[in-house]
């Protein structure tokens, strides 16, 4: 299985960084020839080096390759967002684990939440994600709310443990993410959240709300996700325009 050879992989590039092999200020070998020199798939490839990153070995710029940043990894999740695929290929780093499904019509007070329409038929899909090297520390609580239209998406996103619910969507229904809307705050663990990601109950956690949409501007889907503060870190990057 795909999990099973990047995170192989991902042993092996930390110990070969570990040994030396390759130095801190130094630059990996390219997608291309990691795949060769280790008889695996440029997919197996990126997903490793993506483990590499969360644990804070390495760092990737276009133009310029991955680069060594520490013989040493730290706990929980650092991850640089820029775009669309970046999302999709963390949540390829991770496995979901279904654990509520409801379908339901929008009522004002959840309309007004969620951005949904009230009276409207929705569905939603509750998960934890978790990682195969820490199953007792699921990295987060994922609600995420699409309209009835997209229900038979419900057996797939069991199924696809490895997939944004938004990018089964996008697949299955011939629509497009052109934009997510998203949100950070900062929230307090409930008790039951508590319980499910095995964290203090009270402790700081940070909730990211992100909004799909289509290219009509129609929300495909909007997720909300809660992670355990130790857990995960977001990093984005700003660069000033030019000219």
């Amino acid at each position: 299985m795909i999990s099973v050879r990047y995170l192989q992989l991902a042993r092996q590039l930390s110990d070969a960084i570990n040994s030396g092999q390759y130095p801190v200020g130094s630059l990996l070998p390219t997608e291309h020839e990691l795949s060769e020199m280790y008889q695996v798939s440029r997919h197996t490839v990126r997903a490793a080096i993506a483990r590499l990153q969360e644990q804070g070995l390495v760092s990737r710029k276009k133009r310029v390759g991955t680069r060594v940043e520490s013989v040493t990894g730290h706990k929980g999740y650092s991850q640089a967002l820029a775009s669309v695929a970046d999302l999709a290929h963390l949540a390829q780093t991770q496995e979901r684990e279904v654990r509520e499904v409801e379908q339901f019509v929008a009522d004002i007070a959840r309309a007004q939440r969620f951005g949904l329409q009230p009276g409207g038929k929705y569905f939603r899909v509750s998960s934890v994600r978790v990682d195969s090297e820490h199953p007792g520390e699921p990295m987060c609580w994922t609600d995420v709310y699409s309209p009835d239209e997209y229900a038979a998406v419900i057996p797939l996103a069991k199924a696809r443990k490895g997939e944004l619910i938004a990018a089964i969507i996008e697949a299955e229904f011939g629509q497009i993410i052109t934009t997510i809307e998203q949100r950070v705050e900062a929230v307090l663990l409930t008790d039951v959240l508590a319980e499910t990601l095995n964290s203090p109950a009270g402790e700081p956690a940070l909730q990211i709300t992100r909004v799909y949409r289509n290219q009509d501007a129609g929300m495909m889907a909007v997720s909300v996700t809660v992670h355990p503060r130790e857990r995960f870190t977001l990093v984005m990057q700003m660069a000033r325009d030019k000219g």
